[in-house]
Parts: structure tokens; C-alpha cells; sequence
């Protein structure tokens, strides 16, 4: 049975009543659960969206977050724009319906990642919005999920103080949460772990050294403890893992008392840790905000400071474990 995970946008600013035209802003309006699973089409969403004449959805909703859409609706791509941002990015976002009637307007999705402080202008106008689930962009980047003591909590809407839960010691609170958006390309493109690789979790796009908890009795074997992190670039040889090189990415790091195991989009995962690396990488203003909270960073040092939640592998450790996973 397909279901398919993805986030919605909603028009912040700008023209939202068909037919669009100039700049316009946006804000995530949150995430839905389609199942598609009719047995035509079942890999694209929008199957007869404008295609011979007519519009048919049968896409249903079984999960929502977004005000207007409830489960039980179906839902519709009825046509697409080129757009273009302020940024510099790019892409394509296709305009939604409910219940098969013409009810479009501000709520959208997109195959690149939108931001909140970004203008974007609408371009070229195209009639048929069916595309792929493939193409568009999925729920620790903007648009990832968190869980948390209410539930799952879009990472963008997150705040010091929230409860989240971790593996290892129940609810904790997020003592700083950071973010920053780069071009997406070389180290800083993103990597995309298509649902299920990693187990039962959605699609997720994390940074390339972001490390994703791995329970496996070969990693007891090899390395004497079932539970390790490993990298997202050494995933990289495995299939359903990918780079993503387009536009730009805004990543998110999630600081705590310790470094902790979280649930993003389903999957198992690091928080932030405050190696020296990673202090380093940050804008001057933002680490000196983290040493704030934290001062005994300040001198850094791997044998008594931070420890890490688990065991982290090398790319050659990696690489025998991936040969027992994949």
C-alpha cells in the first residue's frame, strides 16, 4: 500500500487566489500522509490531475497537520509554476485540491525546499501539476519531524524549553536549537534517506555528517555493541541513499545537557554534539551564543569533556557494517 509522506506549504504573503502572479512568501503548514495505493499511477501524485479533461483524485488522506486538510479528504494537484527566489533557488511547486473540488488556493507543494524569509516571484504556468512523490520534497533539514512529549513537532516551529523525547533518558529539554542556510552543493549538499532504508521511518534529509543511530547484531559482533552511529555520507554506497545538489538547505542543529538519541521522521538519530569540529563550523556570533549556555566547551577537550551517545564508526568501519546491512 503506498503511502507517501510530504510537506505542504502555505502562502504567507502575496497572491494566493488563482491565477498567481508576482512575489509571494510562505510558512509550512505541516505534513500529510497520502495513500495512494488505486493500482494506476501509484508512484505519482496528481495521476489525472488535468490529463484528457478532467480531474479524478484518489489520493486519500490518512494522516494531517495541515488546517483545511483532514484525514479521510482526498487530494489533487491541479496545476504548477516555475518560481524563482531571492535566494537564488529555484524549482517547481504544484498547487493542491481537496475532494475533487476547486478549492486551490494558497496550499502547495514543492520539489525544492521552501523558505520562511525568502520572496519568491511566480514564473511560467502550467495546467497538468501531476509529478511524482519522488520529486517533491520530503518531511534534519526544514520540514523534519521531531518527536516530542505533544507529538511530532516540525523542527522549524521548535523552541528552547520544548520537551523531546530521546532513547536514552525520556523527555528532555532542547536547551538551544540553531539553523543556517547554505547553497547545496559539495560538503554542504544534503543527503536524502529514502523511507525504510534505515528501518520503519520516512523519507529524511539530513547533512552529510549527520550520524544516524544503527541497531544491528553485526555491529555487536564486529565492533562488541549492537548500537553504533554512523555517518549519512557512509550510507552513501547503499541504495535508496543519495545527494541531493540543488538549490540551497537550511539544516538545524538540536542542542541538549548531553549528546542524545532523537526520533526524526520516524528514524533514529543524533542530536547536536559540540565536538571541536562542530563548534568550529559555526558562524562566530552563533557559537559564542552556544559557549554561553555552555562555557566549559569553551576549552574543548575530547578526553573529558561531551561524550558522544554511542560508539561512532569510521568510513572503514562503516563500510564492513553497510556490507551486513545492505
Amino acid at each position: 500500500m503506498p503511502q507517501y509522506n510530504k510537506i505542504v506549504y502555505n502562502i504567507a504573503t502575496g497572491d494566493a487566489t488563482y491565477p498567481h502572479s508576482g512575489n509571494f512568501t510562505i510558512r509550512v503548514a505541516g505534513k500529510i500522509t497520502v495513500d495512494d495505493s488505486n493500482g494506476a499511477g501509484d508512484a505519482v501524485f496528481g495521476d489525472l490531475t488535468h490529463t484528457g479533461g478532467f480531474d479524478a483524485a484518489e489520493q486519500d488522506v490518512v494522516a494531517s497537520t495541515v488546517a483545511g486538510i483532514d484525514i479521510g479528504d482526498t487530494v489533487d494537484l491541479r496545476y504548477k509554476y516555475t518560481i524563482t527566489g531571492s535566494d537564488g533557488s529555484s524549482g517547481t511547486v504544484y498547487f493542491i485540491a481537496t475532494n475533487g473540488t476547486a478549492d486551490y488556493g494558497r496550499l502547495m507543494l514543492s520539489n525544492f525546499p521552501l523558505r520562511t524569509g525568502v520572496t519568491y516571484t511566480f514564473r511560467t504556468f502550467n495546467t497538468d501539476g501531476a509529478t511524482a512523490y519522488a520529486n517533491l520534497v520530503p518531511c534534519f533539514t526544514s520540514g523534519t519531524f521531531i518527536a516530542a512529549a505533544d507529538g511530532d513537532r516540525l523542527i522549524d516551529d521548535l523552541k528552547p524549553g520544548d520537551l523531546i523525547k530521546t532513547r536514552d533518558h525520556g523527555l528532555q529539554p532542547l536547551r538551544w536549537i540553531g539553523r543556517r542556510t547554505v547553497l547545496a552543493k559539495g560538503k554542504n549538499a544534503p543527503i536524502l534517506i529514502k523511507k525504510g532504508v534505515l528501518g520503519d521511518h520516512d523519507d529524511l534529509v539530513v547533512s552529510q555528517n549527520h550520524r544516524m543511530l544503527i541497531v544491528a547484531a553485526a555491529a555487536d559482533l564486529y565492533f562488541g555493541t549492537p548500537e553504533v552511529l554512523v555517518a549519512a555520507k557512509h550510507h552513501l554506497a547503499n541504495k535508496g541513499v543519495s545527494l541531493q545538489e540543488n538549490g540551497t538547505v537550511t539544516y538545524f542543529h538540536l542542542l541538549f545537557d548531553q549528546h542524545q538519541i532523537i526520533t526524526a521522521n520516524g528514524a533514529q538519530s543524533e542530536s547536536f554534539f559540540p565536538g571541536e569540529n562542530a563548534l568550529n563550523a559555526l558562524e562566530h556570533d552563533v557559537r559564542q551564543g552556544v559557549l554561553a549556555l555552555f562555557p566549559e566547551l569553551a576549552a574543548f577537550d575530547t578526553s573529558t569533556a561531551w561524550r558522544s551517545a554511542r560508539p561512532v564508526l569510521n568510513r572503514k568501519e562503516a563500510a564492513v557494517l553497510n556490507l551486513h546491512l545492505f
